[in-house]
């Protein structure tokens, strides 16, 4: 009796061991490309200055850089194995032949898509049809876009009687506090500063409704920061991936229970006002929860660069993601699927 106790305590050491060798990640550094931006990087610099990568056995080094929309340029030589991005940054990517794959949400940043009422907007807009009559201010072919026509969709406005005037966004808050235009259409932080400086009210953003009768949540626009990776990241480093999504899943929660540690460290990495920081993180919903309409929204960006012919074709939405490694880390998070298999 005695043997088989010691039997059966020697097989489980065993097994223990052969996991922990089996999930021992294959590089012990890495860069990580990171957006110097609340929305895509928070987790990443959370997990570095918690020492949450260290526990995991990895190094990570952040990669900073200002732009977003540089990635797709930046990936086509091929050195970018793991970074942050949203479906804007995606979907040109794999529309121009290359792999990239998201691997896991980080945040549902549609909150920080605004569209802000201007002084004299405010008493004219009883209604979302009086959007109608108004000028707003916004970058051409901005992601906001989207969410104002799902809104103008839903609210029987007519999409196509609203003026838009294209302004970059510091433009956009000067035409406003101006009167040039009656609204502005930007993100966080210009579209709080439009607020406080211009003297604008927040109408909707992308996922939330101040309108008159119509408050609450809605999903006008499904955008979300995903940690992404390359087709020969996830062939020859896999254990790593699901390393850096342990220590990312330890973030996430640190921001979640312990905000202000949190900002402390986001507003350090971001170098902004550690007020600043929290206010534009109280608008993002930090989960690394893998839902319908995290696909679904990339779908939406396909459609929409497509139809600015900002992408030579449109792709299969399903192709751009890999969720076999998240849901190991914890199947739990996993709420849709992809089938996409790595060649």
């Amino acid at each position: 009796m005695g043997a088989r106790i010691i039997l059966v305590v020697m097989v489980f050491i065993l097994g223990i061991a052969v996991e922990g060798r089996a999930q021992k990640p294959e590089l012990t550094e890495i860069d990580a490309w990171l957006v110097r931006d609340l929305q895509m990087s928070s987790q990443f610099a959370v997990a570095d200055k918690m020492g949450y990568f260290k526990e995991e056995g990895l190094k990570v080094n952040p990669r900073w850089y200002i732009n977003g929309p540089e990635l797709p340029s930046m990936w086509g030589a091929g050195n970018i194995q793991l970074a942050t991005a949203t479906a804007t940054m995606v979907v040109p990517i794999a529309a121009a032949g290359q792999q990239i794959y998201n691997i896991a949400p980080q945040s549902d940043i549609a909150g920080t898509q605004q569209v802000v009422l201007g002084k004299k907007a405010q008493e004219m807009v009883r209604s979302p049809k009086d959007l109608e009559k108004l000028k707003i201010g916004m970058p051409k072919g901005a992601s906001l876009t989207m969410a104002i026509q799902a809104m103008a969709k839903d609210s029987g406005v007519d999409f196509s009687k609203i003026q838009f005037v294209n302004l970059a966004p510091p433009d956009a808050i000067i035409a406003l506090a101006k009167g040039d235009v009656d609204a502005v259409a930007l993100w966080a932080p210009w579209a709080l500063n439009a607020v406080k400086q211009a003297g604008g009210k927040v109408y909707f953003t992308g996922n939330k409704s101040y309108i008159p009768g119509k408050e609450g949540r809605v999903d006008w626009l499904l955008l979300h920061a995903n940690v992404v990776t390359s087709g020969k990241m996830l062939k020859e480093s896999p254990n790593t991936l699901k390393a850096v999504l342990r220590a990312l899943a330890k973030a996430t929660m640190t921001i979640n229970t312990d905000r202000d540690a949190a900002v402390k460290i986001v507003a350090r990495e971001m170098k902004i006002e550690e007020g600043l920081a929290k206010e534009i993180m109280a608008l993002n919903v930090y989960s690394m929860e893998l839902t319908p309409g995290v696909y679904k929204g990339v779908g939406e960006f396909v459609d929409f660069l497509f139809g600015l012919q900002r992408i030579p074709q449109k792709i299969e939405p399903e192709g751009v993601f890999y969720t076999k490694l998240l849901k190991e880390v914890d199947p739990q998070l996993v709420k849709w699927e992809a089938k996409t298999e790595i060649k």
